[in-house]
Parts: C-alpha cells; sequence; structure tokens
C-alpha cells in the first residue's frame, strides 16, 4: 500500500487543507505525522498517488507547508520518502 502524506507546521493548516479537498470531492484524511518525517505538527494529510498529482500545487500554498511524503508499507514496517 502507499499513499502520499501533505505535512505542515500548523496543526490548523493541515485542517484547513483536509476541509479544503474534501469539499472539493477529494477522499483524504487527516493522520498523525509519522515520527520518520521527523518535522510538523503531528498532523499530515493523506491522500492517494492519483489525487496528489492532481491537487499538489493547492497543497503547497499553505503557509507552514513542509513538504510531500510517500509511505510505502512493507513487511518490515513502513518506509517514509520525501518527496
Amino acid at each position: 500500500m502507499e499513499y502520499i502524506l501533505a505535512v505542515y507546521r500548523s496543526r490548523n493548516v493541515a485542517i484547513k487543507a483536509y476541509n479544503y479537498l474534501i469539499s472539493n470531492g477529494v477522499t483524504c484524511a487527516l493522520v498523525s505525522t509519522p515520527r520518520g518525517a521527523g518535522v510538523g505538527c503531528g498532523l499530515s494529510v493523506k491522500l492517494s498517488r492519483d489525487d496528489f498529482f492532481r491537487m499538489r500545487q493547492v497543497l503547497s500554498r499553505g503557509e507552514s507547508f513542509v513538504g510531500f511524503f510517500l509511505y510505502k508499507n512493507t513487511y518490515s514496517g513502513g518506509t517514509l520518502t520525501r518527496l
């Protein structure tokens, strides 16, 4: 399983990004930021790769935007790669 995380430094901005996506019909979730990201406020927006390509410009405009990360679930746990 793979998905994209949009990581922000502000919980408020992460919630606003999530609400914006939901209001535009994008399937997403608010999740805890994995420790491996080493940054952020503790909340990230989780979305599919397809939605990432469609929404990446909008999501990166948040004032406290940190970056996008690809999460891959593996047998030995998950891997997190900065995009």
